[in-house]
């Protein structure tokens, strides 16, 4: 019997935390290995990219062999994500603006606790140079945002479907899937405690996201615009050069004027297209997730 098969099996309440355990020793042993890839081709682009493709192969095989995951259901999820799309939308962009406020207050509150010079929007801005030149071209960028975007669907394919699968059994294993898979998330991108608890709350609305939309494509969009925002808010950074914070808070706070006017323009959109912003069915599902 497969160790996936055992921990699926057990009816212990301390079940869900051994596999919380198990599914972070996993993805540390993947993110080494990768770490180790990345090292021995290098951190250009090149690098990057079989980087993250080996990061999906071994996310996706660790659900398939290790926990018998039938990844059929993917397809069928990314296939019915048309269903309901502007109602999910608006609640991926809604939920995502939350979030991009909350991490600013989350770098804000850490800049102004230690306030480290190197990390803030003004010393980014002097030593902003040719040091990163494999993004100088637009064509290099346009290879960045699409490598970012493989690896965010490896995670979210692990940390959201795979998890869900693993996790949840009847409705009420849904909140201990939240908080278990977002302890789980913040840890794997732990470099910091501000980080961890970013990357812990980022989870927390990918995860609700994930379970309101019943499809990880909402989840991806989240999570893809997120860190593509972080990519190219460098453009940007020179507009807040005389705040003295972190140049986290400033990409943050150029994701949330993005969200926020995806938002908008999407509810200007509903409303006109179909008389109202969000229709019954989806009200009624924000109040199950309320009643969780």
């Amino acid at each position: 019997m497969k160790i996936g098969d055992s921990l699926n099996n057990m009816e212990d309440k301390g079940r869900p935390i051994i596999i919380a355990v198990f599914l972070l020793c996993l993805s540390m042993i993947v993110l080494i290995a990768v770490g180790i890839i990345q090292k021995f081709i290098g951190m250009n682009l090149l690098g990057q990219f079989f980087s993250v493709i080996a990061l999906l192969i071994s996310f996706v095989l660790i659900g398939k062999i290790v926990f018998n995951v039938n990844y059929s259901g993917l397809f069928k999820e990314i296939k019915l994500s048309k269903c309901d799309c502007m109602d999910n939308l608006l609640i991926t962009m809604f939920l995502s603006s939350v979030f991009a406020l909350i991490s600013i207050l989350i770098y804000h509150i850490d800049f102004m606790i230690n306030p480290d010079k190197i990390k803030s929007i003004g010393y980014f801005i002097k030593t902003a140079t040719s040091d990163n030149n494999y993004t100088n071209s637009s064509l290099d960028m346009l290879a960045l945002i699409i490598i970012i975007s493989i690896g965010v669907a490896a995670e979210e394919i692990f940390f959201r479907y795979t998890a869900y699968k693993i996790f949840v059994k009847k409705k009420e294993d849904i909140k201990i899937f939240i908080i278990l898979i977002s302890i789980v998330f913040g840890l794997y991108h732990f470099s910091s405690i501000s980080r961890f608890i970013e990357t812990l709350v980022l989870s927390i609305f990918l995860s609700i996201i994930y379970v309101m939309t019943k499809s990880v494509v909402y989840a991806f969009i989240s999570h893809a615009l997120w860190d593509c925002v972080t990519v190219i808010s460098s453009v940007f950074m020179v507009y807040f050069k005389d705040i003295n914070t972190s140049m986290f808070v400033g990409q943050g706070i150029i994701a949330e004027i993005i969200m926020i006017f995806l938002l908008v323009v999407l509810s200007i959109y509903s409303y006109c297209k179909r008389g109202h912003i969000l229709s019954l069915n989806i009200r009624n599902k924000i109040h199950s997730i309320k009643n969780i």
